[in-house]
């Protein structure tokens, strides 16, 4: 199953905890009758109990089917939040377990563990689809927002056909497949069903990188798979287009976050950045490719022109930015970025 379909039956199944819930606390206001091991609630309402019941614990059974063996495909340490989600979801069946075998087998506790039991279980729902259901939505919003419609956007088909290229992919034909929207979807796909085999998707998705950065990172990816669900290079390459193609929208999800980490090592970086001389072989036009090629891989040149820089020391602090949020360059090119910043956008020159 995918990630939405993940999503719908975890919000289905907190909603059938919560109706079960407020349900059972209605019946349980009936008087009960410990000799007979039998409340006077209506039949009708308790045959609803059990029914939803019974949807509560199928859903259960297939979102466990689901995970569970997922976990002997992890070849990393699982992320803390991964660990509390499987040991609610872990709970969760414990609990069902002690209930059912009250509710049968051991009715003169009923009346005194079943609704302890009942509440516990809406608690350890709560805590299983909160951690998850959160990410399953921020991955709709990536969907929704890379795309109009069903269809990628132009701007972002246009940036994969430019830089697919610059990372290796030389199949001119192939290049076109993947840069459509059915290439981006279905590279969307594999990384939904195959990447997450190992981590969730947050792992992945919490930092933009690099055309380049992207698709190394993929091809660990495809490393670490198991062999009953292997990530072929085709499949690569497809991940590596459509993460390419979300960049943008991820630069601009963590873009605060990014910031704030960025400013622990400004200062260091700062300082080297503005020990750099002015290059010598400066060229505006070669500065200038070398500028949209490098800082244009996670976010538009437009942003950098909205900086509102004005002084040498304005760009250097950009750049600083620029190289903790992921700009991989040498210091020959730093200092070609930087002059060429400097002469078109500061107002007073180094």
């Amino acid at each position: 199953m995918g990630t939405s379909t993940n999503a719908v039956l975890g919000g289905a199944f907190l909603l059938v905890a919560l109706f079960l819930t407020f349900l059972m606390y209605y019946l349980w206001g009936f008087p009960f009758d410990k000799q007979k091991h039998r409340s006077s609630a209506p039949r009708s309402l308790m045959t609803v109990h059990r029914a939803f019941g019974y949807v509560f614990i199928a859903i259960y059974i297939v979102l466990m089917w689901e995970m569970v063996p997922r976990l002997w495909t992890y070849q990393v340490e699982l992320p803390a939040r991964t660990v509390i989600h499987l040991t609610m979801g872990i709970a969760v069946g414990a609990i069902l377990i002690i209930k059912i075998s009250i509710v049968r087998f051991f009715k003169h506790l009923e009346s005194t563990l079943a609704p302890l039991l009942g509440t516990a279980l809406l608690i350890c729902t709560l805590l299983l689809t909160g951690l998850a259901l959160p990410f399953a939505a921020r991955e709709a919003y990536l969907r929704a927002t890379a795309q109009e419609g069903q269809n990628f956007s132009e701007e972002r088909i246009a940036r994969v056909e430019k830089f697919l290229p610059l990372i290796g992919f030389e199949d001119t034909a192939g290049l076109e497949v993947l840069a459509s929207s059915a290439g981006l979807a279905e590279g969307r796909d594999v990384l939904t069903y195959k990447c997450t085999q190992c981590h969730d998707l947050r792992t992945i998705l919490i930092t933009p990188r690099t055309p380049e950065a992207w698709h190394k990172t993929v091809m660990r990816m495809a490393n670490r798979a198991s062999t009953l669900r292997p990530i072929t290079e085709s499949e690569q390459w497809s991940v590596t287009a459509y993460l390419i193609a979300i960049t943008p929208t991820l630069r601009k999800g963590v873009g605060d976050r990014l910031t704030q980490s960025a400013e622990a090592t400004e200062s260091r970086e700062a300082i080297r950045l503005s020990d750099l001389a002015r290059p010598v072989d400066y060229s505006t036009d070669a500065a200038e490719t070398l500028f949209e090629t490098k800082c244009s891989q996670c976010h538009s040149p437009l942003l950098v022109e909205n900086a509102g820089l004005q002084s040498h020391d304005d760009a250097v602090t950009l750049v600083t930015r620029m190289i903790g949020n992921g700009l991989t360059a040498d210091q020959a090119e730093l200092s070609q970025i930087l002059a060429y910043l400097s002469d078109r956008f500061a107002v007073d020159e180094p």
